[in-house]
């Protein structure tokens, strides 16, 4: 006999496992990809610019990709753009994080990704949207004004090739952590 088989069942084996945390973040190696290649680029242009007008249209290429990669190296900063635990779900619109309560929702839909190319969506759809909408700064609001009439609810956040989930499973760790105080459905 060893010392594992000695011991109580329970004590080896975890029988109701907690729900881990779910989160979705940006992809930190195609952003620092991404604006390391657009600045060499904008680099480029700007060494091979000059006074003629094909080399004022080289000074305009230089500067869009250098924007390009500044809001690129931004994107290495943002860190989550989701979180959703025990308690409910936490999203990123803009700078402003919007939370609800697994309670308070209505219903989470995932379209999930069908190919590498494709975005996949995480769309949280409320019982009263209004007094969360309404507290929010008007910023904010315009995103999830056009988050509702591209996905038919105010908060989503896609994921994809520029944001990675923290499961694979999607659908099932959603579910798992909602924990039947709302439907989390996969939207085909």
């Amino acid at each position: 006999m060893t010392a594992a088989s000695a011991q109580p069942r329970t004590d080896r084996f975890d029988v109701d496992p907690k729900p881990v945390p779910f989160t979705i973040r940006s992809s930190q190696k195609v952003h620092g990809g991404l604006a390391l290649g657009a600045a060499l680029v904008a680099v480029g242009f700007a060494a091979s610019a000059s006074t003629s007008p094909t080399g004022v249209l080289r000074w305009i290429a230089a500067a869009a990709f250098a924007v390009l990669a500044v809001i690129c190296a931004r994107a290495l900063t943002v860190g989550d753009m989701l979180v959703a635990d025990d308690v409910g779900i936490r999203l990123r619109i803009g700078n402003e994080w919007i939370g609800t309560r697994w309670e308070d929702i209505d219903q989470v839909t995932v379209l999930k990704r069908r190919h590498p190319l494709d975005d996949g969506r995480i769309a949280v759809h409320l019982q009263d949207p209004g007094p969360i909408l309404g507290a929010m700064p008007s910023s904010s609001r315009k995103t999830t004004d056009a988050n509702r009439r591209l996905t038919g609810s105010s908060l989503a956040i896609p994921f994809g090739l520029t944001a990675r989930p923290s499961n694979g499973e999607v659908v099932q760790a959603l579910h798992m952590l909602a924990d039947a105080r709302c439907p989390v459905r996969e939207q085909l």
